[in-house]
Parts: structure tokens; sequence; C-alpha cells
């Protein structure tokens, strides 16, 4: 059993419950997408592939912030997995330094491999699993706290700083806001050309969901928000 195995056990039984969108599935999908850039970018493949496996097992959505900073269940699973040190704090630095909230504060991945991850992990945000994902998450949270998929009375709130993209009870923090407010911004935040060429036939598939979606909802205004939005006159 390889050293990634052995890891992605562990990862499976702390993700197994997730609700968010950051599972397992998710996990796996990373480490697939980010061996395959790897294959056209170079890099270290073994750092690759456990970083993408354990780039969620921290995340502060689902673990709280305190374990977030500092990489706690990271740490602890590759510990258990006899991972050198020297891998560990390549994984970790890689996992601090990636992630949407830390993009908008001005954190971005120093080396390849974390250029690699970081495109692998925002790439299954877009697409057809990106919008899977963001749906489920919307499913869980209008069930539990009662926040509509779509109100057309509110609208994306753009441009916002990393305390106001994290802060809890925005109005507009709603499922088809989120494509304005991150997922439709991400094919121009890859930074290998691996990512960027994928990374734009993903984006692709999200407009056409999402003119299909305002079309079938009689949001016309909707529908002439995004078009303005993606030919850059709105910002």
């Amino acid at each position: 059993m390889s050293l990634a195995d052995k890891v992605a056990l562990k990862v499976e039984e702390f993700l197994l419950r997730d609700c968010s969108g950051h599972g397992f599935d998710h996990a796996c999908r990373v480490q697939k997408m980010a061996e395959k850039i790897a294959t056209q970018e170079g890099g270290d493949k073994e750092i690759v592939a456990l970083s993408a496996l354990l780039h969620d097992v921290d995340d502060y959505k689902i673990f709280g912030q305190e374990v977030a900073d500092n990489l706690t269940n990271a740490k602890g699973i590759m510990a258990d997995c006899n991972v050198s040190l020297e891998v560990q704090n390549a994984v970790c630095d890689i996992i601090a330094n990636m992630g949407y909230s830390k993009l908008l504060a001005g954190v971005r991945p120093k080396n390849l491999e974390g250029k690699i991850v970081s495109d692998a992990d925002m790439l299954d945000a877009l697409g057809v699993n990106g919008i899977v994902r963001t749906l489920n998450y919307a499913f869980f949270r209008e069930q539990k706290y009662g926040i509509k998929i779509f109100d057309k009375d509110v609208w994306p709130e753009l441009n916002l700083s990393a305390e106001e993209y994290k802060r809890k009870g925005r109005k507009a923090d709603n499922c088809i806001n989120h494509f304005f407010e991150k997922t439709l911004l991400l094919k121009d935040l890859m930074l290998t050309e691996t990512g960027k060429k994928e990374a734009l036939v993903r984006h692709n598939r999200m407009v056409d969901f999402l003119e299909g979606f305002f079309a079938e909802n009689d949001a016309q205004d909707w529908l002439e928000f995004l078009r303005s939005f993606l030919a850059g006159e709105i910002k």
C-alpha cells in the first residue's frame, strides 16, 4: 500500500459524514486532478497527492478556525502514517497557503506543487461537479437554516474581502449568488497552464447552467445581469 493510500484511508474517516461539498469524494477528485496536472507541469507527485488528499481535513467551515489555523488533523494523520517531517512540512506549507478565503486575503501558493493542488481544488468547484457540490451544500443549508437557494430580490455582493466572504449571516449568501461571488471568477485565478485550459471548459458549463436556470425561472433581469457580469461590465 502506497503512502497516499494509507493517508486516504485516514482522510475518509475524517470526511465521511461531511455534507458541505468537502467530503472524501471531493478529496479524491482533487488528488486525481492534481496528479494529472503534475504529469503535465512537473513537481513532486507524492507531495502533490498528499496535499490534495489532506487539504480539507482542517477546513474552518467543518472543524473550526483554531483547528484550521494549526492544521491539527493533517499533522495527526501524517504522523500516524509515518510521513517524514520534511514531507509533512512541505504539505502543511501548501495547505496553509491555498483556499479561496486565503486568496482574498492575498495569500497564494508559493511553489509549483502548491499551485498544482490549488488549481485542482478550484477546478472541482467548477463545471458539473462544481454545480452539484454547490447545490448539495445549498440543500443542506436550506433544510438546516432556511436559506433560499435563489432569491430574485437579493443580489450578489461583489468584491468581497476575506472577512466579508467568511461572515456568517450575510443576506446575499445563497446558492446562486455564490456563482457570482466566487465560482465564475475562478477561471482567471488558475496558476498553471493545464489548470487554465481545463478551467475554461468547466466555466462554460456553469454559464450554460445559469443561463438555463434564469430562463426557466423567468428571471430575465438576472439573465441580463449574468451577461453583463461575464462581459466585465459589472465589477
